[in-house]
């Protein structure tokens, strides 16, 4: 008996061993950039790709704010957007990424989202601007579809929660509550950013190694979580401080992209050029590939899953006339 209690105690602590061992990545590769020539004035911040035209926001000027160029030669084919009141002008913008084929801008000081479709010739057209009535001054919605998205009320309400919204009357259509709110001067390390598209929901932490892969109706598909020590304490003051997880994320229609820090923003910034971890999951949460990143960090960034190629830019627009570009190898 003493025996099948000591063969049972193994068994028991192999499969506690097995479940506590990290996600494994089958294909780890180093990646140094290329970069992408730029024309005009620029300051590169958000990029998004309607393959095979990749979409800029150019913070540096008034006008032209928005430049689209040809992927296939590298080509600016046109510019569009200027600061202003008139029904096509924006005052704070800011590009969107979406599963959608048009080009979504939010303007956050009048909160506003712009639809523009591109011609095969990479030209803007303009096809109307909504207001949110309710759901104003939300940062980054994340689009489902032309009808669904989804936010994080922690922007605008004290209760921490994911809300599926119809873009029609900005009505919840199902709610998650995922974490506790945050207390007095100090931020929950639960926190985390909500990403979507046509077929997926994610949640990626802030301050802990974790990814929660969702339907579109909130069901948990699958948690991939690592072992990793979060930060005792975030200071609401200067958050900045903390270490933090995964800081930065594009969600494809193939795989999802994360970059991971494993120290402080401050930290990062200050070694932005000695590599980073980029991590690529599948849209069930399985780890397919981890690359470091042997040059710059990109900020903002979009992935071509027509060539997985990464564009993105660097912090505070530098350099300021190029774009980062990685060639993320053994995707499909």
């Amino acid at each position: 008996m003493r025996m099948c209690h000591f063969i049972l105690a193994l068994c028991c602590g192999s499969v506690v061993s097995c479940r506590s061992a990290d996600p494994v990545f089958p294909r780890e590769e180093t990646l140094t950039p290329e970069l992408m020539p730029l024309q005009g004035v620029t300051y590169p911040l958000k990029v998004e790709v309607k393959h095979p035209f990749l979409i800029l926001q150019n913070l540096k000027q008034r006008d032209s704010l928005f430049h689209v160029y040809d992927l296939r030669n590298g080509e600016l084919k046109s510019a569009f957007g200027i600061t202003g009141d008139g029904p096509e002008d924006f005052v704070l913008p800011c590009l969107l990424h979406t599963p959608l084929r048009d080009i979504l801008i939010e303007d956050l000081n009048t909160s506003k989202i712009y639809r523009f479709g591109i011609s095969g010739e990479g030209k803007p057209a303009f096809k109307g601007a909504q207001r949110m009535n309710y759901t104003e001054n939300v940062l980054d919605p994340a689009f489902i579809n032309d009808s669904l998205f989804v936010i994080d009320a922690r922007y605008y309400v004290s209760t921490p929660a994911l809300h599926l919204l119809s873009l029609t009357d900005e009505q919840p259509r199902k709610t998650l509550t995922y974490r506790k709110p945050d207390r007095g001067n100090s931020l929950n390390p639960d926190r985390a950013e909500v990403y979507a598209s046509e077929s997926r929901i994610v949640l990626i932490s802030i301050y802990r190694k974790r990814i929660d892969f969702m339907d579109t109706d909130f069901h948990r598909i699958q948690r991939v979580e690592f072992e990793y020590d979060p930060p005792s304490f975030i200071n609401r003051e200067d958050p900045g401080e903390a270490k933090m997880s995964y800081i930065y994320t594009y969600l494809g229609k193939r795989y999802l992209y994360a970059v991971f820090s494993g120290v402080s923003m401050k930290e990062h910034k200050a070694a932005s050029t000695r590599g980073t971890f980029l991590e690529v999951f599948d849209l069930d949460g399985n780890p397919v590939a981890r690359y470091l990143l042997n040059g710059k960090s990109p900020v903002f960034f979009a992935v071509d899953e027509e060539t997985f190629t990464l564009y993105g830019a660097g912090y505070d627009g530098d350099p300021e006339d190029y774009l980062l570009v990685y060639t993320l190898k053994g995707l499909s």
